[in-house]
């Protein structure tokens, strides 16, 4: 799973991508249990499809960017997002189990 940047998720969206991403702090023990979980997640659409997924999964650090983080209406981590050619489709703040996820995707 790739860190991006604002900009980078920004044009990620413009360019109409479906992806899940991973809204997280550093200091958040949560964060940690939901980037495994999310580890799972990736590891089952590579099977699934061959090695291309339809969903890549990317990461921001909501404390790099702050305006951003606002900008995306975070109020807590961790918070999934999942876009789907570039539009938001949803969005929930805690922990969330690989196969909740994995569901979303389907």
């Amino acid at each position: 799973m790739q860190q991006l940047t604002a900009e980078e998720i920004k044009g990620k969206i413009k360019q109409g991508e479906s992806f899940v991403l991973d809204l997280f702090a550093t200091w958040c023990g949560p964060c940690k249990v939901m980037l495994r979980n999310l580890e799972e997640v990736n590891t089952s659409l590579i099977k699934e499809s061959n090695g291309s997924p339809s969903y890549n999964i990317y990461k921001f650090d909501v404390d790099s960017d702050l305006g951003f983080s606002r900008e995306l209406g975070i109020r807590s981590v961790p918070t999934i997002k999942i876009y789907k050619e570039g539009k938001e489709t949803f969005s929930k703040p805690g922990v969330m189990m690989p196969d909740e996820v994995l569901k979303l995707l389907v």
